[in-house]
């Protein structure tokens, strides 16, 4: 059996595993992301792989999903959810371990696995959604990650006369600066949430804005890409029960599914980028 080390990294959670080549996760661990030093980044990165003791599986090589832009060896020039930048990660990763290292931004990882083996299986094209810290998307068509629209989530959309980047006022963190536009700030997305459960009429409003942001995005990917199946995910997802059946309605007759693997997209897609890039 073949094993990858797959590494998920987001500004809330880092994430390792060994994964096999039947994409079973071996060994996970799940680590808070330390963020504005580029010396602990580093630091934490080799310690989580470390503590996977991975030397018994005998990996053959480390990916890498990032939430930023990567450049084709692997250099990032920054990753604003993490607030570190100039990361020189697949060389050093790579140099460190001694293994072919791959790095990637963290939704393109995301759907390789659900275009390789998840909601995507078998069809032409995939497009990925994660709405969580940030905002990402990314397409894979015919075996290949295509994304001629990198950090999808810094678009901008208008609201209320004003211009934002969509992930500041949609994503999981986003909704809290929407909350503070309405002049009605929540501790979190939960609780947001919570109070849509409760069909608080004070948040309804900014509910339906937050609905008609998300929404208004799908329908811009389906029109622009026209894939075969979308596929949504992130922190957001935690609350799924409140708002995922509304949005499918809002966004039909686009192909709008809930991820396959849940939280574990980005390790699976890490791990499957891995494989297709020793063959």
């Amino acid at each position: 059996m073949k094993y990858v080390i797959a590494l998920d990294i987001g500004g809330t959670n880092l994430r390792a595993a060994i994964v096999n080549e039947d994409y079973d996760l071996v060994h996970v661990l799940i680590r808070d992301t330390v963020k504005g030093s580029l010396a602990t980044f580093y630091q934490d990165i080799i310690t989580i792989i470390n503590d996977l003791n991975y030397q018994k599986y005998q990996p053959r090589a480390i990916s890498i999903g990032v939430p930023g832009r990567v450049r084709a060896n692997g250099f990032i020039d920054a990753l604003p959810n993490i607030g570190i930048e100039n990361i020189d990660l697949a060389h050093y990763i790579g140099r460190h371990f001694n293994l072919p290292t791959f790095v990637r931004n963290d939704a393109e990882m995301a759907s390789v696995a659900e275009g390789v083996v998840g909601g995507g299986k078998g069809k032409p094209s995939t497009y990925f959604i994660t709405v969580s810290t940030g905002i990402g998307g990314a397409l894979f068509e015919n075996g290949k990650i295509k994304n001629p629209s990198l950090e999808i989530g810094h678009m901008l959309v208008e609201y209320k006369n004003n211009y934002y980047e969509l992930e500041k006022i949609a994503s999981g963190v986003g909704i809290l600066k929407l909350l503070e536009l309405n002049q009605l700030p929540l501790p979190s997305a939960k609780v947001f949430f919570d109070k849509i459960r409760q069909n608080d009429p004070l948040y309804l409003p900014i509910y339906r804005d937050w609905l008609t942001l998300i929404s208004n995005f799908i329908n811009f990917v389906n029109d622009a890409y026209t894939p075969d199946v979308i596929v949504f995910t992130g922190g957001v997802m935690k609350s799924g029960d409140v708002f995922f059946d509304e949005l499918v309605d809002l966004v039909a007759p686009a192909p709008l599914v809930p991820t396959h693997f849940a939280q574990d997209s980005g390790l699976i897609g890490a791990a499957a980028y891995g494989f297709i890039s020793l063959k």
